[in-house]
Parts: structure tokens; sequence; C-alpha cells
């Protein structure tokens, strides 16, 4: 046992002084001294408070609102202070006190058990007062012992343990417990086991519909001893007085150890959870519940941008592992109008969190109901709410793209585009050109993120070779994706008419076929030159006009089934879909309406250009630059940004 500080020789004064006053005050006292300890703990332990509320949200997202599980939580820490009360209490506590204050149930449980002469696994929980149902077993006259975990502190161990002996409790301490439980079961003892909270070591059960880690000790010393195991669930009525309950055993039933393993835990944690739902305000919410459970929530701020949502889709994707399940809640968040967004996202640059007042009172509600171990926003517009929710929750926070004023550093994980800023060397400019560092929890990029993978392609082009049913061969197509105007470009007529005339001059000289779709800012009078020149085509069995039929599998089809694919250069996230997919690469820019170097558009297509993903182009060039890359098939280079980005979320989770 490790030495006590003087901190702690001073709390255990303080408690032993505090145990004296608890002892000469009336019940009643007791009781309102309980309620101010537990609400004053509710609202000054802000850690302990955030973390019982969110296993709350965990468990009952579906069945409460979020005022009523805030309420439930209250109630639970005046329901631990007035356990602690009573524990202070103990040694006034005798069979009298017992018989007044505790009502048990199905007693006959335990006693037939011992009948049989071997032994009895009393099976508690942390639901209730587990400290007071120990010393009623021992008071009530049974031969008692309880398996304890040392406590962090040496001497308040001490104290609680001379507590429990001073009624009858012997104490197992863990480290010596396989030889005393087999000891005590064999002499036909009632020994205490402990049925959740299974830490590291435990087995993986299921409980509320989600995997929990449970303690398993239990379960194989009935399989050596062939003791009984009776559940045992205390709850508080009323103020001091309290029900015992004693389940029926647990039949050990399956083909083998394993089976019988598994379903005896499943029926205890059957139980636990039937009494949390009917007393949840009984149960200790104060620990990381599932913290070694196989999954992780995780709350998705949606900005109401598609192209935000697919990247931080594409983060999800790489959560997602053989070993962890990830269940994911969109949330679209919308403030109450664009000074309120403005005043949030300033204040949260500060630390100060006016989310209440500035959201919407559906996107709030949504928000404080959800549970996350992790926080994914996309830009700087939710960077603040992203951290603000993630305190909330004691979850993880990632920012997809420049957090803006909130700030790097408070980020757990930034996973940032080189076009940003951030990494990016001018020609000619050995060190940095935007003069920021790369921080530790920060990933770069060299395009936008997205969800091109080899499943992801395959998928699309089985769906979309059912629309145009080839006769063709894969890999025989010349691929387009069009977008169309943004507030720095302009897709004109004369260059879609250029564009047109070399793909199909392509596709002519080299007996492939055409596979081509717009996008929805595709301007009218581009879309009617497209229908125009392919409508109709043979050469083109695919023309998808966005606006007026949308094919969800077009882009990534197009992208699995053709050989090099012609991009249009204003779109960040398509061109870099199409240099993720493996395939050759041909950008052509629009005509720009600002002055200047073209700033991040610039940048990134630059880059990708000098790294050898894509080759840019002129329009009257497209045909020639087509031919070559057919007929020579240089080595192509493909975008892997999901590979580095699927690491730094493997060290995160």
């Amino acid at each position: 046992m490790k030495k006590a500080s003087l901190i702690e020789y001073l709390a255990y004064w303080l408690i032993r002084f505090f145990s004296l006053v608890v002892i000469a005050l009336p019940p009643k006292a007791n009781f309102i001294l309980g309620e101010a300890i537990g609400i004053s703990g509710y609202y000054l332990l802000k850690k302990k408070r955030r973390l019982a509320l969110k296993n709350l949200k965990t468990v009952f997202r579906d069945k409460f609102e979020y005022w009523q599980i805030e309420r439930i939580a209250k109630k639970a820490f005046i329901s631990l202070a007035l356990d602690i009360i009573e524990a202070l209490y103990i040694p006034k506590i005798d069979s009298r006190y017992i018989n007044k204050h505790i009502r048990i149930e199905n007693l006959k449980f335990l006693d037939e058990a011992l009948k049989k002469g071997r032994g009895v696994i009393l099976l508690a929980y942390h639901l209730g007062n587990w400290e007071l149902s120990n010393i009623t077993c021992s008071l009530q006259g049974y031969d008692y012992k309880v398996i304890v975990n040392e406590q962090r502190y040496p001497l308040l161990n001490e104290l609680l343990n001379r507590y429990r002996q001073s009624k009858g409790c012997k104490i197992i301490p863990r480290g010596m417990a396989l030889r005393e439980i087999l000891k005590a079961l064999k002499n036909n003892q009632v020994v205490a086991m402990a049925g959740d909270q299974g830490g590291k070591e435990g087995y993986l059960s299921e409980m509320f519909g989600l995997p929990i880690s449970t303690p398993s000790g239990f379960v194989r010393f009935a399989l050596n001893t062939h003791s009984a195991i009776v559940p045992a669930i205390i709850v508080r009525e009323r103020r001091f007085y309290h029900r015992i309950i004693l389940a029926a055993p647990l039949e050990m039933q399956g083909k083998d150890e394993q089976e019988a393993l598994e379903n005896c835990l499943r029926k205890s944690n059957a139980i636990l959870e039937r009494y949390i739902r009917e007393y949840p305000q009984e149960y200790f919410w104060f620990y990381k519940i599932w913290k070694y459970s196989p999954f992780r929530m995780v709350i998705v701020l949606s900005d109401g941008k598609a192209g935000h949502l697919r990247q931080m889709e594409a983060v999800l994707k790489t959560a997602h592992g053989e070993r962890l399940v990830v269940y994911s809640n969109v949330i679209e968040v919308r403030f109450r109008n664009t000074l309120a967004k403005i005043l949030a996202n300033v204040c949260a640059g500060f630390g100060l969190d006016i989310f209440e007042l500035c959201l919407s009172e559906e996107s709030y509600l949504a928000l404080r109901r959800a549970s996350a171990d992790l926080v994914i926003s996309c830009g700087a517009s939710l960077a603040g709410l992203n951290l603000a929710i993630a305190r909330d929750n004691l979850a993880r926070s990632i920012c997809v793209m420049n957090p803006g004023i909130a700030g790097r550093k408070r980020f757990d994980l930034v996973i940032m585009p080189k076009h940003d800023g951030l990494g990016y060397r001018k020609p000619n400019h050995g060190p940095l050109a935007s003069g920021k560092r790369h921080q530790k929890n920060t990933v770069i990029t060299n395009g936008a993120l997205n969800l091109i993978d080899e499943d992801y392609l395959s998928q699309h082009s089985q769906g979309l070779l059912k629309l145009i049913v080839p006769d063709k061969a894969l890999n025989n197509f010349i691929g387009v994706l069009i977008g169309g105007d943004t507030k720095k470009y302009k897709l004109t007529q004369r260059l879609i008419a250029a564009v047109s005339s070399q793909i199909k001059k392509a596709a002519s000289d080299l007996g492939m076929e055409i596979l081509f779709t717009t996008s929805r800012r595709t301007p009218k009078k581009a879309e009617e030159i497209i229908k125009k020149e392919f409508g109709g085509l043979k050469e083109c069995p695919l023309l998808v006009i966005a606006k007026e039929r949308n094919i969800p599998q077009a882009v990534g089809g197009i992208l699995g089934l053709c050989e090099c694919v012609v991009v249009s250069g204003e779109s960040i996230s398509m061109v870099s879909e199409a240099a993720a997919s493996g395939k050759y690469v041909l950008v052509f820019r629009l005509k720009g309406t600002y002055l200047g170097g073209g700033g991040r558009h610039e940048r990134f297509l630059r880059n990708l250009e000098n790294e050898g993903y894509i080759r840019i182009v002129e329009a009257e060039n497209i045909a020639d630059k087509i031919k070559e890359l057919i007929r020579n098939k240089p080595p192509i280079k493909k975008l892997d940004d999901r590979t580095k980005v699927k690491e730094a979320m493997r060290r995160l989770l």
C-alpha cells in the first residue's frame, strides 16, 4: 500500500469529523444535507455532470427530452450524496435500523441456494447504495464476504474497510481473490461480486442495445464450483428507506462454457437494464461506461453545404475499422439569423459559448440531446460550435478545413488542405509561403477529402452499367465532369463549345465512347450546347443533365468506368474526386471573374499538377492530350489523402 500524503491526512480527519456530524444529526437533517451536497455537486463538478449527462443521453436519447435527462442527472447527484451520508452513518447502523429502513424481497432465493451447500455468488451492481446492501447481508446473519478494490487513498481505503468489517463483512482484497473466493464458496459462504463495470479486462456483452464491457469472473467461478449466482438490486424508495430485490439464480445454459458465459452475462445485463430503466437516478453514471466498448458516437455538424458534408463523411469512413463501429448523427445547424451566426463565432473565438441564444430552437435541442465521443465540422462557420459540443460531451473534436478564428490548437485534429495556405510553397520560394506552422494535431491533404475508393467506384460503376448497358469492355470510355459558374469563375459558351468539340474528336479518333455529366451549377446556355453536341450521339451512351435528371451514381460510375476523365477546374471537390480515382485526369480552367493570381483555387490546381496527380490543359489541346495518354499509357499517380487521415483517426480513437 502506498504511503499517505499530508493532503490525504487532512482529508481523512475531515471525513472522520464529518462522519461524527452525520451521526449526531437526525435523519431529516441528514437528508436535507445530502440534497444540498448533491445539488451543489451537480453545479460545481462540471466534468462529472457532463459525463453523467453524456451517459444518460447515450442510453435515453430516444426516450426522454433533454430537460428530463438533466433532471435525472441532478437526482443521480443527490442519490450519490445520500449514499455517502449513509456510508458515513454505518457505525450507528444495526439490525434494528436495517429492519426499519430496508425491505428485502425474495430472500428465499438466497436461502434455497445455500441449502445446496456449494456457496452463493451474490451479484451486486453499481445501482443504489451497494455499501448498504453489503452490511445488510452480514447483519442478517449470513456468512458474507465481499471482494473490494483498493482505493486510491490508503487511509480512506482503511476507514471504509473498517466500517464494513465492523458490521460483519469479511473483506477479500482483489489481489488475493482467487484462493479466498474458492475457499469461501467451498465453505458454503456468500461472496459478493460486481456484475457491471468490466473495465479493460471485461467481456463484451450487450446492454441498452450497445456492446458493453462486463465482468466475467463471477460466471467462471460459478462454472468451476457449481455455485449459484443470485443477482441483488438495491434501490432507494424514499429518503433513507430502501428495497433490496433478489432475482432468481441465473441458469447456466449452453452447449459449452463459452455459450454459457455469454448467455449468463446477457441475462445479468438484462436484469440491470430493467432496473436502470425503472430507477435511472439510482445508477452510478459518473464513470466512462462505454470506454472499453468497440463503438463511438459521432456528431456531424452540417452547415447545409453538400461539399462540406461529403468531406466529413469521408472522415467518418476512415473511422470505421474491423474492431470499431461508428454511430453517426448528422445535425443540420441553423442560426436565428446572420448576425447571430457572426456573433456566436466571434464569441467562440474567445472561448465564450452563447450558442443557446444564437441557434434556432430545433438545432439547439437536437444538439443537446445528442451524445458524442467525436464531433466533426467543416470550415470556420461551425468550428466554435464544434468546440462547445465537444466540451459538453467530453468528446474529441475534428475540424475539416481551416477553423478560422477558433484556432487550430484547440482541436484534437484539424484536417487542412495544402491550398488553404498551410504547407504550400510557391514556385522558387523555399519556406512555407503562408508562414503558418504545421502543428502536431494537423494533417495536411493535397485535395478535398472525398468518398472515392475501390469499393465506392466498383459499386457505382455496377449501378451505372445497368443504365447504359454497353457492349464495350470496361475502361474504354472517356469521362467528362462539367461544373459551372461560381463567384470567381464563369463557364462561357465559347469554352464549352471548344471542350465539346475536342472530346468528340478524341473519342472518334480512338474509337472510345463518352460518359458525360453536368452539375446543378452548369449554366442553361452551356447545357443547351452540350445537349446539341452529345444528345442522341451514338458514341455518348450516357448524358446526364443534372438539373433535369439527377443520377446519384453518375460521378462515381463515370470515374470507375472511364480510362481518362476531363474535368472543369472550378470545383476543388470534383477535381479531387477525379484525382483519387486512379485514372488519367485532364483539367481545363474556366474564365476568371477576378483580378490577381487566382488564390486558393490556383494553388490547389498548381499543387496537384506539380505532384503529378492531374494535367492542366487548354481547351483546344484536350483531344491531343487524351490521345497521347491513351496511346502511351504513362504511369498514373493516384491522389490518396485518406491513408494519412486514417492513421490520424486511428491514433485519435
